[in-house]
């Protein structure tokens, strides 16, 4: 049986469910160009991950601006470090992994890394294997905080085309040392199934989603409640 629902209450459902859509619609494209990668440890937890950009393996990927790359290109690249949680000195540090092959495809490329400001004393210049060849430490922290690892590439024009995608086959690994203990990235895909398994516990989006829609079926449940008394 139908009950009819007062025109306030059914007001008040249309403008939550406008709201819904509405975050819907800001969330999608704020998730899809959100390329830029953050390097995170938190200290409590002893977690190290990286969120913004993975490569098709899943693995992290800390070069998404330097894809589908042309003779004469000069692209920029900025990567976020930043700690949480920090009791002594924590220190991150990031390494390459490249083949043969994809050593000798790169070795025409110029990459600059710098972290911080220039001043900061840290400033290599190679190709993008070499510069991260051995486990470069890219940032030191004493207590909560962050900082930026600025990479500058420069393609010469006098390559062909064949280096467009060689960037992807780089495998990065990244590690934390916490008082003296060595803390691995957190693999991509590692975190607990969210509600409804949709996404990784933390998707603050998708929580915020699940919240207005568990809100407007309590609203809707109310209403149907309230119609049914009031007809009495």
């Amino acid at each position: 049986m139908a009950f009819p629902i007062r025109k306030g209450v059914a007001r008040s459902l249309r403008c939550m469910v406008a709201a819904i859509f509405c975050v819907v619609a800001l969330a999608v494209p704020a998730r899809a160009f959100a390329d830029t990668p953050a390097i995170a440890y938190d200290g409590n937890a002893r977690q190290l991950t990286v969120t913004g950009a993975t490569g098709s393996s899943g693995e992290p990927d800390l070069f998404p601006a330097f894809k589908d790359l042309m003779p004469g290109d000069a692209r920029e690249q900025q990567i976020e470090v930043r700690a949480t949680g920090v009791k002594s000195q924590v220190r991150v540090f990031v390494r390459a992994v490249v083949n043969h092959e994809t050593a000798h495809l790169l070795s025409p490329i110029t990459l600059t890394a710098s972290a911080g400001d220039a001043s900061d004393g840290w400033l290599q210049t190679g190709t993008p294997g070499s510069v991260f060849a051995y486990p470069t430490q890219v940032a030191t922290f004493t207590s909560d905080g962050s900082t930026v690892l600025n990479l500058q590439l420069s393609v010469p024009t006098s390559v062909g085309n064949e280096l467009a995608d060689a960037n992807k086959t780089i495998r990065w690994e990244i590690t934390a040392e916490d008082d003296g203990e060595e803390i691995p990235v957190r693999p991509a895909g590692s975190k607990g199934a969210g509600v409804l398994g949709l996404a990784a516990t933390g998707d603050s989006t998708l929580t915020l989603l699940l919240m207005l829609l568990s809100l407007a079926i309590i609203a809707f449940i109310a209403a149907l409640l309230l119609s049914r008394r009031n007809k009495r």
